[in-house]
């Protein structure tokens, strides 16, 4: 029998994945479009609405293989006044907006600590909300750090290009055959564990290593 605690953490799973990804492709379109792309606005990915950017079978993936994936935003570069540097905003922007629901989430688990007075080993362990507000901040943060990877089509392929245009060229050339072999480091055991690991390994010493001066500025 499926216990509490397990569907509540699919649930809460589901429910910030929702959000932060709605509001990551979100912060790319609305970028492109302010720079004078209209292709994000044609084709309605100019909302923070989820169901705009996720496909129903990769969201499912997260459950059954424990890796998801959505619909990137496209962009054209063409429309750009200074190509190289409004590229470079765009790709930057999802991850920002990350790193904002990071520090709202740390913000949001603060007031909650002040003003409920909850102990903070039951915050930590058994508190819903408090669990949640965790849960919320560390995968943000997880979503930035990873998105930062210089692999397409994670955002971070695309600062490739502001420091080497013939790096760049050649990860266009082979992008299905480089996104396929990502797919596959994260899909079959033992390597999508070894490489799971080793990004969560550093996200969440990165996010400790970042929270924790935060909520002392916020104490």
């Amino acid at each position: 029998m499926v216990s509490f605690a397990t569907v509540w953490y699919y649930a809460e799973l589901g429910i910030i994945l929702l959000i932060s990804i709605g509001i990551h492709e979100f912060a790319h379109a609305y970028s492109s479009y302010k720079l004078w792309d209209p292709t994000p606005k044609i084709q309605g990915r100019l909302t923070p609405n989820p169901l705009k950017h996720i496909s129903l079978w990769w969201f499912l993936a997260v459950f059954l293989i424990h890796f998801w994936w959505w619909k990137p935003v496209q962009i054209d570069p063409s429309y750009y006044k200074k190509p190289y540097r409004d590229e470079l905003i765009t790709s930057l922007a999802g991850p920002a907006s990350n790193i904002i629901l990071w520090i709202l989430g740390i913000l949001v688990l603060f007031l909650y600590w002040a003003l409920f007075s909850v102990p903070l080993q039951k915050l930590l362990e058994s508190d819903l909300v408090g669990n949640f507000w965790i849960t919320f901040s560390m995968l943000n943060f997880w979503l930035a750090v990873f998105n930062l990877i210089p692999i397409p089509p994670l955002d971070g392929y695309r600062l490739i290009k502001v420091f080497s245009h013939k790096a760049w060229e050649f990860m266009e050339q082979y992008m299905g055959i480089i996104f396929i072999i990502f797919l596959l480091l994260f899909v079959f055991w033992p390597l999508s564990w070894s490489v799971s690991t080793l990004i969560s390994n550093v996200s969440y010493a990165l996010f400790r290593f970042f929270s924790f001066p935060l909520l002392q500025v916020f104490y």
